[in-house]
């Protein structure tokens, strides 16, 4: 069982017309959002926490425990284009 805590940080969304920042934040929630339902539906029997921390430039990727066999397809599973 996987249980995902996601505590990263993005911005809210442009009201006056469209912003580079703001659409780039959009961009890698969504990728993000794609990539955490993907890793919740890995039939995996031992417990997993993964937390995501940090903002949408630069979010690092904890998983508990780290020596798990696991822990490394995870990570490469949580990669995201820039």
């Amino acid at each position: 069982m996987i249980e995902v805590k996601n505590k990263v940080v993005f911005l809210g969304k442009s009201t006056g017309g469209i912003n580079k920042q703001n659409q780039l934040s959009g961009n890698i929630q969504g990728q993000l959002k794609k990539k955490i339902i993907g890793i919740k539906k890995l039939k995996i029997a031992e417990k997993i926490t993964v937390e995501l921390t940090g903002n949408y430039k630069a979010f690092e990727v904890k998983i508990d425990p780290a020596d798990s066999k696991y822990a490394p397809k995870i990570k490469a599973l949580l990669k995201v284009k820039r």
